[in-house]
């Protein structure tokens, strides 16, 4: 999608509160005029739209012909162009930068992780981003550039942090400095408590089997009201996190798409062992939401077909010179990294599973993210995973809302973002033509 007008996104981020419990003001201070609304819930487009937006609020939507404007209001024309909800990236990392090193990459520049994440946010957002959930790294850096942007100080989209990694403790499992490893319930408790207190929005774990432990993480994150992702690589991991209770799957069929799954295995990711009520009517009980990544395997295959992406100058604009050399020189034999070996096969039989699990009844449960920031994976690839949802057997309306209205529900501030509807912020972006015809 061509993005012709971005960042309708606002920058005072105040504590998020239920949209029926916020007095709206009353005098508009932008109009969007024109075009066609998609408004994120899934009905027909509306033509001719108007959103009327005062104070970072949206207090109408309605046909033009049919809201009433006040004169002297700052009017935005959208005619031949559609209207969406601001797009949600629900895997991302802020601290990474495509780089074919990721172990090395962190380490050597925390001195630059200030302006390495800010120019990632700021990348982010002129994507049509205006959402992204970093699934680990520096806690502090990342609140710090998150007030930053609240503020007004930087460009960025609204951010959701998971802060350390857990991961389980084994003898040839090392941990980086943004992780915590774990080798009991005990501790499991301990560090998830520790974790929560540094304020994140989700707990993430990382290489889990031991059923016990993960749950222990699960309930205490629960209990304060927190959700848990999961990055799994292997079918028995799945069934692992679904059994302690994990709220979200990421990398499915994609990290391990060579294993088998048997109709059981499907039934478990679409309906879970307790499936939660979901929807904007809650519903559709369901297991788990996926994050499948695909484009996580596909940025290789972009790199290995077309080299002059990484010789592309806005590499050398973005980062300092000693960044953009080590981007460089990570990036000179593609085919050297090990995650990107087979990509091309991969990439058919994670699709082929993906489209068994929608058939099976997961559709509702699927969220667009790309893991961006993994090697050759640049900022931002997320309307090609949109594309890789909507091949895989959704509709382009639900590919749509793979990445407005399912991660809004997913984070559970879907009485605030998500959709454009009266009473919640006015994250939005307008983009050329109709996205349903060509996502």
């Amino acid at each position: 999608m061509k993005h012709i007008l971005l960042s309708l996104l606002l920058l005072s981020f105040s504590i998020f509160s239920s949209a029926e419990q916020v007095e709206l003001p009353t005098t508009p201070t932008l109009v969007i005029i024109g075009g066609q609304l998609i408004d994120g819930y899934g009905g027909r487009p509306l033509r001719d739209a108007a959103v009327i937006i005062a104070d970072n609020r949206i207090i109408d939507v309605g046909r033009a012909s049919e809201v009433h404007i006040p004169e002297n209001t700052k009017i935005v024309d959208v005619n031949g162009m559609t209207i969406l909800p601001g797009l949600w990236e629900s895997h991302g990392h802020l601290f990474h930068a495509g780089e074919g090193d990721p172990n090395l990459f962190p380490s050597r520049f925390a001195d630059q992780a200030d302006s390495i994440m800010a120019s990632v946010a700021k990348t982010s957002l002129l994507s049509g981003i205006t959402s992204f959930r970093d699934t680990g790294g520096p806690i502090e850096k990342q609140l710090t550039l998150r007030a930053d942007i609240e503020a007004g100080k930087l460009p960025g989209p609204r951010l959701f942090f998971a802060g350390p990694i857990l991961r389980q403790r084994s003898p040839e499992a090392t941990a980086r400095k943004s992780e915590y490893t774990i080798a009991s319930p005990k501790e499991a408790k301990q560090l998830t408590e520790k974790v929560l207190a540094m304020g994140v929005d989700q707990i993430k774990v990382y290489g889990f089997w031991d059923l016990e432990i993960l749950r222990m993480i699960c309930e205490t994150a629960h209990k304060a009201g927190i959700g848990v992702d999961a990055d799994v690589r292997h079918v028995t991991a799945y069934r692992t996190a679904v059994e302690a209770g994990v709220d979200r799957l990421h990398h499915v069929f994609t990290a391990d798409p060579l294993s088998g799954y048997s109709d059981e295995d499907m039934r478990l990711l679409v309906r879970g062992i307790k499936p939660a009520a979901s929807g904007p009517m809650a519903n559709i009980l369901r297991g788990p939401f996926i994050i499948p990544t695909i484009e996580m395997r596909n940025a290789y295959v972009r790199a290995f077909k077309f080299r002059e992406l990484l010789d592309h100058p806005r590499f050398k604009q973005q980062y300092s010179k000693e960044v953009y050399e080590s981007l460089r020189a990570s990036w000179a034999n593609p085919e050297s990294v090990p995650w990107g070996q087979g990509a091309a096969e991969r990439i058919k039989v994670a699709k082929r599973k993906l489209k068994q699990f929608i058939e099976a009844g997961g559709r509702e449960q699927l969220v667009a993210g790309t893991d961006a920031g993994a090697p050759f994976n640049l900022h931002s690839p997320l309307t090609k995973e949109i594309g890789n949802l909507r091949e895989a057997g959704l509709s382009a309306m639900e590919a749509i809302q793979s990445a407005t209205l399912r991660p809004a529900q997913m984070q559970g501030v879907e009485k605030d973002l998500g959709t454009v509807s009266k009473g919640k912020f006015a994250d939005m972006i307008i983009v050329d033509g109709d996205p349903l015809q060509d996502i």
